[in-house]
Formats: structure tokens, C-alpha cells, sequence
């Protein structure tokens, strides 16, 4: 009876040791992260009303601590150079304490010039950790501003990062060059489905914007650990009023296109 037991012991541990060692998936990595934030705002903020004056708030992840300084610095610089860049649109990121006061120095001259407006500046940034698994760290940007105008904006950009080198992943880490468009054809198929059109339906009469009416995907995409999500944001593809459009494809969608050779060839195992 003891070597009964002995055996269907050691079958177990070989069937325990075989499942741990056969599964590919990427597992948690040692990157570590922190939120850092920066507040700013004008002089009436501090009174009982305080809807008539300019507010800043970032609020984003950096890499705190990890095995290799050299890709550390290399992502926290590129996340800091996303969220430092100029408000009104300018080429270069600045330090964030530069371009705060620049917000606010810019509605104070406003508000200087057009004495009767009663009118509140803002912008919030917030960024959040989408992925942090095996060799991926993904990240989202949200902007949420009003300078005036008809309405607030937003505007949402996705970065996903190889923490084995620290760079940028492109669409052709992914999907092969030969194979992009069998998986522009797959994703125009899920948009249709997102946007409740048939497969004859014309792009352009249906109220988006495509160049010459043919779909594209765009190179705002956030890699998650079961599919690929891009992002339109407002005016990129049709009008404000129909608003962002998020398409997300399941890695079970294209599994067939994904080759050994992808960077993402060990999170699709599973599907």
C-alpha cells in the first residue's frame, strides 16, 4: 500500500512539475512603478467660487525600480516627455513646472485682455499602468481639458514598451509586413460589428472619415493580455458628436496571423 501511495505521489509531481514548466504565458516581472503628480492653479481657486480661474493636474506612472537603469530611464523619459508637452500644442515637452506656469500665465493674460468673461481654464492628464507583464509595460494617456469653446476635449493616446530594451513597440513587432492586411481586414470586420454596419455598408455614408472610404487601423494601440485596442479619438475618423471610437480585437481573432517570430507570440498562447 505505501508504494501504491509513493507512486500516485510521484505521477502528481510530474504532472505538477510539466504544468508549471510547459506554460509559455508571460508571468509578473520585477518592474516596479509609482504615480508622481503635479498640481497648479491660479489665484481665484481659493475663494468659495472657484469657477472662474485656471486649474492643472498631471497625474502619471514612473518606473521606480528595476533591474536595468539604462531601460528604466529610457521609459520614465518617454512617459515624462508625453505628459510634460506644451498645451497649446508645441513641438517640445518642457518641465513640468515650466509648462504649469505657462497654462496659467496664458489664462491670466487672457482674463487680463477680456475682463468680462466669466470662464474657467483646466486640464487634467492621468495616466494608468494597462499592462505590466513579462516583457510588456503598457500605459494610457487621458486628456481631459477646456480652454474655451463649445465644449471640454479629450484625447487619449497608448504606449507600450518592451522592458527588455526599453522601446517603443510598433504594429510590426506584432503583425508581420506580409500579413498587415489580412489584420486590417479582421479589424475592419470588428468595427463593422462595433458600429452595427454590414459588410456592404459604405464607410462614407455612414458618417466616418477614411481616406478614399477605405478602412484603416491606426498606430494608437494598447497591447492587453488577451487582445489589442485602438483608439480613434474625437475628429480622427468622424464628427465630434459621434465621439471616440475604442476597437478591440481578441488575440483569438488573429492567433492564425501571429508567428513565433511576433513579440507577442507567448500571450496569445493560450487562445
Amino acid at each position: 500500500m505505501k508504494n501504491i501511495y509513493m507512486l500516485i505521489f510521484s505521477i502528481g509531481a510530474i504532472i505538477l512539475f510539466y504544468s508549471c514548466t510547459s506554460d509559455n504565458t508571460p508571468s509578473e516581472n520585477k518592474l516596479k512603478y509609482e504615480i508622481v503628480d503635479y498640481e497648479k492653479q491660479s489665484k481665484g481657486c481659493d475663494t468659495l467660487r472657484d469657477d472662474n480661474c485656471a486649474k492643472i493636474k498631471i497625474e502619471f506612472p514612473q518606473i521606480s525600480s528595476f533591474e536595468s537603469e539604462m531601460v528604466k530611464g529610457k521609459i520614465n523619459k518617454s512617459i515624462t516627455e508625453l505628459f510634460s508637452q506644451d498645451f497649446l500644442g508645441g513641438a517640445e515637452s518642457a518641465d513640468f513646472e515650466t509648462m504649469m506656469k505657462g497654462f496659467i500665465d496664458e489664462y491670466e493674460s487672457f482674463t487680463q485682455e477680456f475682463p468680462d468673461a466669466y470662464q474657467s481654464w483646466f486640464i487634467e492628464r492621468t495616466g494608468e499602468v494597462k499592462l505590466n507583464k513579462g516583457n510588456f509595460f503598457s500605459i494610457d494617456y487621458l486628456e481631459y481639458s477646456y480652454t474655451g469653446g463649445a465644449h471640454p476635449n479629450t484625447y487619449v493616446v497608448f504606449k507600450n514598451f518592451d522592458i527588455s530594451n526599453g522601446e517603443e513597440i510598433g504594429l510590426d513587432e506584432i503583425i508581420s509586413t506580409e500579413k498587415q492586411n489580412e489584420f486590417t481586414k479582421i479589424g475592419e470586420a470588428e468595427f463593422r460589428k462595433l458600429k452595427n454596419l454590414t459588410a456592404e455598408s459604405d464607410l462614407g455614408q455612414a458618417g466616418f472619415w477614411f481616406e478614399n472610404n477605405k478602412f484603416y487601423l491606426n498606430d494608437n494601440f494598447l497591447i492587453t493580455d488577451s487582445s489589442l485596442v485602438f483608439y480613434y479619438n474625437n475628429y480622427e475618423i468622424t464628427a465630434y458628436a459621434f465621439g471616440p471610437t475604442e476597437l478591440e480585437i481578441p488575440f483569438s481573432k488573429i492567433k492564425k496571423l501571429i508567428t513565433d517570430e511576433s513579440i507577442i507570440s507567448k500571450l496569445v498562447q493560450k487562445f
